[in-house]
């Protein structure tokens, strides 16, 4: 809900893998409100409005028009989550984005200028610092429970998309490897456990240089480093929330 008492009518825009995935735990118990989806690919957008049952399937441009639609999630490629961004917030539509919100600083900052001009909310994924064991972690953080904290580590490690998604390319490109895709998830909880960040260093690789699609034999030349380390000092003295 937003402002009233009525459950706020929510857009995809982009059908695709991650739109399935919305789609499939709003099944469990969630109280969104899902009125249509949208992509560039008409046809993809019905087959999705047909599996789950959505009242409508249309383009990014008829969704964005749409005046009973509140709140736009932003399931476009990574790299144009900036510019589609915008494009919600101009359409006078909430937005919530998967991660990342854009593909560098600059674009963030103008989407949420915009925003706060326009009196809109703007909201990023992940969310996953609010389920019971984040949370459960940040009350013993809270209460003292493991004493002073003055370190955390966080490592992710999988097999590479390629060997997974039916469309991996886009994991290879511009906002995307493993910093933008991932990075997010571990990032916003050691922020939401310790913090604000005040200093950063970090390395990057790349590693395969041409990699391949199981599902498609697509050939793959990452442009965004593969392999990532970080270190990071949050602000000491955090105020308890």
């Amino acid at each position: 809900m937003l402002d009233g008492d009525a459950p706020a009518r929510v857009g995809l825009l982009g059908s695709g893998s991650a739109g399935d995935l919305y789609l499939w735990q709003g099944r469990r118990g969630c109280s969104l409100s899902y009125a249509a989806c949208a992509d560039v690919e008409l046809a993809r957008a019905a087959a999705l409005a047909e599996e789950y049952g959505l009242p409508r399937a249309c383009t990014p441009d008829e969704l964005l028009a749409d005046p009973d639609i509140d709140v736009v999630v932003n399931l476009t490629p990574a790299s144009l989550h900036g510019p589609a961004g915008l494009q919600v917030l101009r359409a006078g539509k909430h937005l919530y984005s998967e991660k990342p919100l854009a593909a560098d600083v600059r674009q963030a900052t103008r989407l949420l200028d915009l925003a706060a001009r326009r009196g809109l909310r703007v909201a990023c994924a992940p969310d996953t610092f609010l389920g019971p064991a984040l949370q459960t972690a940040r009350r013993l953080v809270d209460a003292g429970a493991i004493g002073t904290v003055f370190g955390a580590a966080a490592v992710v490690a999988t097999t590479p998309p390629e060997t997974w998604h039916p469309r991996p390319g886009n994991f290879y490109a511009e906002a995307a490897g493993p910093l933008f895709d991932m990075g997010p998830y571990y990032i916003t909880a050691l922020v939401s456990l310790l913090g604000p960040v005040v200093r950063v260093a970090g390395l990057g690789a790349v590693g395969l240089r041409e990699r391949r699609s199981h599902a498609t034999g697509e050939l793959i030349e990452p442009t965004v480093p593969t392999h990532e380390l970080a270190s990071s000092s949050s602000r000491q003295g955090r105020s308890r929330r």
